[in-house]
């Protein structure tokens, strides 16, 4: 069952910190979150004042922890429609049949709502900035527990690990997973880069990269 959360959006931004935070956002995902200049941050939002990022945001890691945060939050509706569907499916099927999604399914979910942010610039940009944090990234773990904590998407990486348990054990399961985020996240940051109309088409694309991660994730433990 999913559980519930209490995260939610921030307070609507001022206009000067939607521009800085959008400034941001593009100058992590093009000049890296660790290297991108705080000046050039500040001069593309049009202001004038180098601590106008401590001020919003309480620093370059602050920052950093909104965009990821926006990012999840951003995928937060299509994610529990999943859980409550699973849920709702498994209140309804008889005791003696297989209630809980697959594998694969459960990946098509994690995957999904990742991808469908290469659907516009912002979304783009999201993704080669959370590719720079997802080599860090450790189930149940980020760089800050914040982004992912109480989510549904924390939920869904739960609900992957038992699921590759069944199939290689306990601790290789959780490794795989933390190989999927790094891969996923830094196989759709390389696609935000590409042009729009690149190939293959998206639907195809999303299909082809949930086959291949189910499939990595269902091989049994090496003997």
């Amino acid at each position: 069952m999913p559980r519930s959360t209490s995260l939610s959006p921030r307070p609507r931004s001022s206009a000067t910190r939607e521009a800085l935070y959008q400034a941001g956002l593009r100058r992590f995902a093009s000049d890296g979150w660790r290297t991108a200049r705080i000046r050039d941050i500040v001069g593309d939002a049009g202001q004038g004042n180098d601590s106008a990022i401590n001020y919003h945001f309480g620093g370059r890691m602050g920052l950093l922890e909104d965009v990821l945060l926006r990012g999840v939050l951003r995928m937060e509706d299509e994610r529990r429609a999943d859980l409550q569907r699973w849920a709702q499916s498994a209140q309804s099927a008889p005791s003696s049949a297989q209630s809980a999604p697959d594998l694969a399914e459960i990946v098509r979910a994690v995957v999904s709502p990742l991808a469908d942010l290469l659907d516009d610039d912002e979304g783009r940009c999201t993704l080669r900035v959370i590719a720079q944090v997802g080599a860090l990234a450790e189930v149940d773990r980020t760089l800050t527990d914040r982004p992912v904590a109480g989510t549904a998407l924390q939920d869904q990486l739960e609900m992957l690990v038992s699921a590759a348990t069944a199939r290689c054990g306990r601790d290789l399961a959780g490794h795989r997973v933390r190989q999927l985020i790094v891969m996923l996240t830094a196989e759709l940051a390389a696609r935000a880069c590409d042009p729009p109309d690149a190939a293959p088409p998206h639907r195809e694309y999303v299909a082809d990269l949930v086959d291949w991660l189910a499939g990595g994730l269902a091989r049994p433990a090496p003997r």
